[in-house]
């Protein structure tokens, strides 16, 4: 028979599990509304090509839609196996259903929701707190980056709660004591500070971590930080024996012999110092209704982990998951900024903001003798302060996009030209859309991208206008950085521009 003390500990368990399960079914309701509503936009694309062709033949070969054939041209083979362990998931999926694009991001979605699960397990492991757990549950449930990844064709999704699985699993290798009954095990801990049982899970994941973005390799200087970081801490306390200054001693040492033997140099090519693309702060902090109220929550959340001695090492490690990755990307990263380089450690933003709402709500708690009503006046403030409900509003979201919006709905520009398009006409566009004009079996004249050679030029399109009477152009705006001047003018002054009300928005359309 349960006593009072069990059956309140399982009642406060059951009450956590129906919470965790509404905020799940908000957040996959959130997920999964209107999934297909938006048209497949920039490496969509890509990815919707080569899942399809490998459900199709097997191979890492992109599907031409035009012809229903693998491609026989492509600009570069490498990119239909980029991050294949996801893209692979979404072949199996087009086994079962149509290609269409409510079912080819369903597997983000299903990422989208194991995330939940995770954020909400890692925050209660590192923090020790099921209300902050819940609470960076729901904060990613709502989170608008997190809702427009988990619902795109690309494996972001996928790699934030790999990574964050990773990261994790290398924690508890470093740090979690070992208290089991294996002997082996409990003299390597006492000996070298590291539980052995972590092993095999930390090289897995960050084996499929890698498989799903090379940004994995970020983990390397922040666990080198990490290691710095508590070296220092333990010098300052007079204890300079322990395994973090021994990684501290070990790593200089190796990144002078990287210099020395010249192999930095083959690796440097990577990172552009001091690029200053602070854009990545708005990215990581745009989740919130107020960028600042979240960045001092975060704040907060990481200062009263690391003060409390149960949560030190874990609120260090938390901080440093964060930090290192956003300097990297404010200040070394040679790549464009965009919001999809620095989503797999947002999930480190909600949990420490959900820590410093729940430090918040114990200050409070102590100073009140109704501890239940302050509470839960704390955390409604949270559910009705925090995420940014304004993006829901908005004209243009990731549930429905206009003439106005950034994308254009290549869906309707493609099926209007299916329609109107006549047999002896070619089409100039970039080919890897052809999912939206599949079986038109129509000439594709590509003028290619950021991987072309050269951009699209005039003689170019006079070269196939002296070998078909008659075509389109269709380019949108994130195409005219591969079309030269000249070859713009010509088009503009000699072709018919097409408008219709298919034809809206970052698009245009031309034929002759």
């Amino acid at each position: 028979m349960l006593t009072n003390t069990a059956m309140q500990k399982w009642f406060l368990g059951k009450q956590t599990l129906v919470l965790l399960l509404v905020i799940i079914a908000i957040g996959t309701g959130l997920r999964l509304y209107n999934l297909g509503y938006n048209s497949f936009v920039a490496d969509e694309f890509l990815d919707i090509n080569s899942s399809y062709g490998y459900s199709q033949t097997g191979t890492w070969k992109a599907w031409d839609f035009n012809y229903g054939v693998p491609a026989t041209e492509n600009i570069n083979d490498a990119l239909d196996a980029r991050a294949a362990v996801y893209k692979w998931q979404v072949a199996q999926v087009f086994k079962i259903l149509p290609p269409t694009e409510t079912s080819a991001r369903l597997v983000s979605v299903l990422w989208g929701v194991i995330s939940m699960l995770l954020i909400f397990w890692v925050t209660r492991y590192f923090t020790k707190s099921k209300e902050a757990a819940l609470i960076a549950t729901f904060l990613f449930a709502l989170s608008v980056s997190a809702i427009i990844f988990d619902r795109r064709l690309r494996m972001y999704a996928m790699f934030l709660p790999v990574y964050l699985a990773l990261t994790t699993s290398l924690y508890a290798f470093f740090e979690q004591e070992y208290r089991g009954r294996l002997d082996r095990v409990k003299h390597v801990w006492e000996k070298y500070g590291v539980n052995v049982l972590f092993v095999i899970p930390t090289v897995a994941l960050g084996y499929v971590a890698f498989l799903t973005h090379q940004i994995t390799l970020t983990i390397v200087p922040m666990f080198g930080v990490y290691v710095l970081v508590m070296s220092i801490l333990l010098w300052r306390q007079g204890n300079r024996k322990n395994k973090y200054s021994i990684l501290t001693v070990l790593g200089i040492l190796g990144l002078v012999g990287l210099i020395v033997t010249g192999l930095w140099s083959k690796v440097s090519y990577l990172f552009v110092f001091f690029d200053n693309h602070y854009s990545y702060i708005g990215y990581v902090f745009g989740d919130f209704a107020q960028p600042l109220m979240g960045m001092l929550l975060v704040v907060v959340g990481a200062w009263a982990l690391i003060k409390n001695r149960e949560t030190h090492k874990q609120g260090v490690w938390l901080a440093i998951s964060l930090g290192v990755p956003l300097a990297m990307a404010i200040w070394l990263w040679h790549r464009n900024a965009g919001p999809q380089y620095i989503f797999f450690v947002q999930s480190f933003t909600f949990i420490l903001a959900a820590a410093g709402v729940n430090w918040l709500r114990l200050l409070l708690v102590e100073k009140f003798t109704h501890t239940k009503k302050v509470s839960l006046i704390v955390l409604l403030l949270t559910v009705l302060l925090l995420p940014n409900y304004l993006y829901f509003q908005e004209e243009n979201n990731t549930y429905h996009e206009t003439s106005s919006g950034g994308n254009p709905n290549y869906r309707k520009v493609f099926t209007y030209f299916k329609k109107q398009h006549q047999p002896e006409e070619v089409l100039i566009t970039r080919n890897f859309r052809n999912y939206y004009w599949s079986g038109a079996q129509v000439p594709v004249y590509d003028f290619g991208g950021e991987l072309s050679e050269r951009n699209f030029s005039i003689a170019d399109l006079q070269a196939i206008q002296a070998k078909h009477a008659h075509g389109w152009i269709i380019v949108s705006e994130n195409d005219l950085d591969y079309i030269k001047g000249d070859a713009k003018d010509y088009i503009e002054q000699n072709l018919e521009h097409v408008s219709n009300s298919n034809i809206r928005g970052a698009i245009e359309a031309y034929r002759w």
